[in-house]
C-alpha cells in the first residue's frame, strides 16, 4: 500500500529479484522492482577480474613451488621470460618474495582472489548477501592495493628485474580498487535499508570464504614442502650423517677434470695440495654464505686446503650456455673482481669480490669503479680492464666455458678431487666427506685429517 509519499512499498521479505526502473529509497524499505543493493554487473565485472588474478597468482605460486622445490625446470611463459629485465624466476627466487621468511606473496595472492570469488560467486546466485559481499570486497580490495604498492617499489628500486605477471596482479588490484569505490558511492544510501541476509546465511557467506581460503593456502603451501622434502629425500637422506655413506655415493658419481691455473684466484695457500674449486656469481643470493663457509674451512687447514674461484655469471652477456639471463649485471661484476685481481693479486680480488656480495642489490647501478677505489686500485687502469675485450673478460670467458664444459647450469657449484659435491653438505660432514675423498683418491693417506669448526 502507499506510504505517506505516495511511494508503493512492501514489507523488507517480499521484495522482487526482477529489475526494474529505479524510485526513490527511504531507511526501511526497498523500492518496488529494484534489487537489494546492487544489481549483477558490478559483480560480474569483479568475477572476470578475479579470474585473471586467481590465473596470474596461480601461475606464479606455480613456478614458485617449483624453484623452491627445486624440483624440475621451468620453462618461459608469454609474459616471462627469462631475459633481461623481465625475469618473473629472477624476482620469485629473492627474499621478497617470502613474507616473514615463511608466506609465499604469490601464494597470499592467489588466497586473495580465490577469497574474492567466493565473495562475487555467492552474490551472483543469491541476492540477498549482496551488501556483506561489498562490504568484504571493499575492506580485501583496500589492503590487496597496499601490498600492490609495495610490491611495485620493490620492482622498480630494490630487484634488477620486472615481473609481468605481477604487474597483471597489481593492476587487477588497482581496477578492481576503483570498481568498488565508484559502486560504494554511487550506492551509499543502500547501505542504510535493513540488512535482509540472515544469521545463518551471514555465517555461511563468512566462514565458508575463510575455510576456502585457508584450505588454498593449506594445499599451496603443502605441495611446496612435500616437493622440498622429496627432493632432498631423494638426494640426500642417505647423505645425512654417514661420511662412509657419502664418499660411496661421491665415488659412484662421474669425475670430472677441473685444474687450477695461475690466473685463478686463490684463497689461502695456492701451494696446498688440495684444492676446492668454487664456481660462483656474484648476483647469487646464495654464493656469499656458502664462499664464507668454506673460507673458514680453508683457514682451519692452510697446510692442505685451498680455495680457488671460478666465474659462472648467469648471464647470456658472457655465458652461452645459458638460455635465460637470470643475472643481467653478473658478467660485470666477474671482469671487475677479476680486474681487481689483474692490478693487485689474490688479497684485491676477494676485498673486491666481499664488496659485490655486501651490496649485491646495487650492483645495477654499476658501481665498479667506485669499488675499485675503496680497496685502493688505480682506477683509470681498472676502467681498461673492465672493457669486454680485455684479459679480465677473457678470463670471465675461459671459466664460464669451463663450466659449460661441466654442464653447469646454476651456482653456487663445488668440486673437490674430481667430484662435484651436492650444495646440502653443511659443517662436519662437509669436511668429513673432504677427508675420505682425499682418502679414496690417495690410499696411502690412512691417518688424513682436517680440523673442524
Amino acid at each position: 500500500m502507499p506510504d505517506k509519499h505516495g511511494q508503493e512499498t512492501r514489507p523488507v521479505a517480499r521484495f522482487t529479484w526482477l529489475r526494474r526502473k529505479s524510485r526513490p529509497v527511504y531507511p526501511g524499505t526497498i523500492p518496488e522492482g529494484v534489487p537489494y543493493f546492487v544489481g549483477p554487473r558490478p559483480f560480474v565485472l569483479l568475477l572476470i577480474l578475479a579470474l585473471v588474478g586467481t590465473f596470474a597468482t596461480g601461475f606464479l605460486t606455480y613456478r614458485h613451488v617449483v624453484l623452491a622445490s627445486q624440483t624440475a625446470q621451468v620453462g618461459d611463459s608469454a609474459l616471462c621470460r627469462a631475459d633481461g629485465t623481465v625475469n618473473c624466476d629472477g624476482i620469485l627466487i629473492t627474499d621478497y618474495a617470502v613474507l616473514f621468511g615463511y608466506f609465499p606473496s604469490s601464494v597470499l595472492g592467489l588466497v586473495g582472489f580465490t577469497f574474492v570469488l567466493w565473495m562475487v560467486v555467492n552474490a551472483l546466485v543469491n541476492e540477498r548477501i549482496r551488501k556483506v559481499s561489498w562490504v568484504g570486497l571493499v575492506l580485501y580490495f583496500f589492503a590487496a592495493i597496499g601490498f600492490s604498492w609495495y610490491y611495485v617499489y620493490i620492482m622498480a628500486f630494490e630487484v634488477d628485474y620486472i615481473c609481468t605477471w605481477c604487474i597483471v596482479v597489481h593492476v587487477v588490484n588497482l581496477l578492481s580498487l576503483i570498481l568498488v569505490i565508484i559502486v560504494s558511492v554511487k550506492k551509499k544510501n543502500e547501505f542504510l535499508l535493513p540488512e535482509i541476509a540472515s544469521k545463518a546465511e551471514r555465517i555461511y557467506f563468512v566462514a565458508g570464504g575463510i575455510l576456502l581460503s585457508c584450505f588454498v593456502f593449506f594445499v599451496s603451501m603443502s605441495a611446496e614442502k612435500a616437493l622440498s622434502f622429496e627432493n632432498a629425500k631423494t638426494k640426500y637422506e642417505d647423505l645425512a650423517n654417514d661420511p662412509v655413506v657419502i664418499t660411496a655415493l661421491l665415488k659412484g658419481s662421474p669425475t670430472y677434470e677441473v685444474a687450477m691455473s695461475s690466473g685463478d684466484p686463490v684463497f689461502g695457500n695456492p701451494a696446498a695440495p688440495y684444492p676446492i674449486f668454487f664456481f660462483s656469481d656474484f648476483q647469487c643470493p646464495v654464493c656469499p654464505k656458502v664462499e664464507h663457509e668454506l673460507r673458514a674451512i680453508v683457514a682451519l687447514n692452510p697446510d692442505a686446503l685451498c680455495l680457488v674461484y671460478k666465474n659462472f655469471p648467469l648471464s647470456t652477456d658472457c655465458n652461452a650456455s645459458l638460455v635465460g639471463n637470470l643475472h643481467p649485471v653478473a658478467c660485470a661484476a666477474a671482469r671487475a673482481a677479476y680486474a681487481a685481481f689483474l692490478l693487485k693479486g689474490a688479497d684485491a680480488f676477494w676485498a673486491y669480490g666481499d664488496l659485490l656480495f655486501a651490496n649485491q642489490k646495487q650492483l645495477k647501478t654499476a658501481p665498479w669503479s667506485e669499488f675499485a677505489a675503496k680497496i685502493g686500485l688505480n682506477t683509470t687502469k681498472f676502467d681498461r680492464l673492465m672493457s669486454p675485450d680485455s684479459p679480465a673478460a677473457m678470463k670471465v670467458k675461459e671459466d664460464t666455458e669451463l663450466g659449460a664444459k661441466l654442464k653447469l647450469a646454476a651456482t653456487p657449484q663445488i668440486f673437490f678431487q674430481g667430484k662435484n659435491l651436492p650444495q646440502a653438505f653443511k659443517g662436519e660432514f662437509f669436511v668429513d666427506a673432504l677427508e675420505e675423498l682425499v682418502k679414496a683418491r690417495h690410499p696411502e693417506k690412512t691417518d688424513f685429517r682436517l680440523r673442524h669448526r
